[in-house]
Formats: C-alpha cells, sequence, structure tokens
C-alpha cells in the first residue's frame, strides 16, 4: 500500500487515515478482495492463530502468570467509546499531538514487542519503517531481537530525533505459553 498523502492544502503532517477505511471498503464492496488481515478485532487472535507458527502464537498471545493484566487491559480497553460528531464538519481531521516538546503526526505509537524475528525475517526494522512510512513512532522493545546500534543507526539516518527507552523488562515474567 502506498504512503498515505497529506490533505491538500493542510499542513504536509496532516495524513489522510480516512484513505485507509475507504480503500477496504471499495476493495471489499466493488472488488470482492478482503484486507489480508481481518477488520474484525474479535477474530485477531484466531487469524494470528492459524497464520503463525505455535512458539511465535504463544509469544505474542501469552501473557504472564494468570493473564490477569491482560484480561484487566482488555476490559478497560472496552469501556473507551468512540463518540461520533454528528453534524460537524469532519473532512479535515488533525490527530497532531505533542509528546515531550515533539510534534507527532498522531496520538497513536507503535508498541514494543520483542523478539520479532520469530514472526519475519525484518525482525523489528520492517516494522520500524513500515511505522516510518506512515508517520507512527516506533518503539523498540528492551527484548528485540535487532540490535539498538542497527536500529539507531538506521533511525538516525531516517532522520528521527527521539529515542523512547521502556524499563519494563529487568527481570524476565512468568511466562507458562512459552515453555
Amino acid at each position: 500500500m502506498p504512503p498515505v498523502q497529506p490533505h491538500p492544502g493542510h499542513p504536509e503532517d496532516s495524513l489522510k487515515y480516512g484513505a485507509f477505511q475507504k480503500e477496504i471498503y471499495e476493495d471489499g464492496i466493488l472488488r470482492n478482495k478482503l484486507p489480508t488481515v481481518t477488520t474484525d478485532p474479535n477474530k485477531l487472535e484466531e487469524q494470528a492463530r492459524n497464520h503463525l507458527g505455535e512458539r511465535s502464537f504463544n509469544y505474542v498471545a501469552g501473557g504472564a502468570g494468570e493473564r490477569a493484566t491482560m484480561d484487566a487491559n482488555r476490559l478497560a480497553f472496552r469501556q473507551w467509546k468512540l463518540i461520533p460528531r454528528m453534524l460537524q464538519p469532519t473532512t479535515h481531521r488533525d490527530l497532531r499531538t505533542e509528546l515531550f516538546g515533539h510534534k507527532l503526526k498522531s496520538p497513536v505509537c507503535i508498541a514494543p514487542v520483542g523478539v520479532q524475528t520469530i514472526f519475519h525475517p525484518d525482525k523489528e526494522i520492517g516494522v520500524a519503517e513500515i511505522a516510518r512510512e506512515i508517520g507512527v513512532p516506533y518503539i523498540l522493545s528492551t527484548a528485540s531481537s535487532s540490535s539498538i546500534e542497527e536500529l539507531l543507526n538506521r533511525a538516525k539516518t531516517n532522520g528521527y530525533t527521539v529515542l523512547l527507552v521502556t524499563l519494563d523488562a529487568w527481570a524476565l515474567a512468568w511466562r507458562p505459553a512459552d515453555l
């Protein structure tokens, strides 16, 4: 998919995220072509199980201990609501935000997921490149299969200006699905 283009007459960093949805609907309705990844959030885990090897699936879907934190996170997420702004002009949406003094095109970041080499040979580098293409910040996991030096060199070459470091994996969690 080509990079999403900015709105005509709007700042260069205002992207047309609605173009993704329009393309998905047009492909489905007019060309009977479904997206590679399901648009039904309740089927994502099942699709991942069917397409990933057992080891890869268990790593990405398995939580620590009894998975209580995963359950709590899902419950909290389900309590958020998107409220449509009826009869309001929504043609030119601006999702830009500021974080630590840096302007971002979107309030969304790609969260750290370690050991991505078990999912794809491009590992974290591939995900970081897609993040750059769509203008979304990428966060490298401390359990990365790409070295931080490898990613830092690529980040500098591609004009990145911020390094975000997480402190979440100082000790391994008990993850029964990984065993």
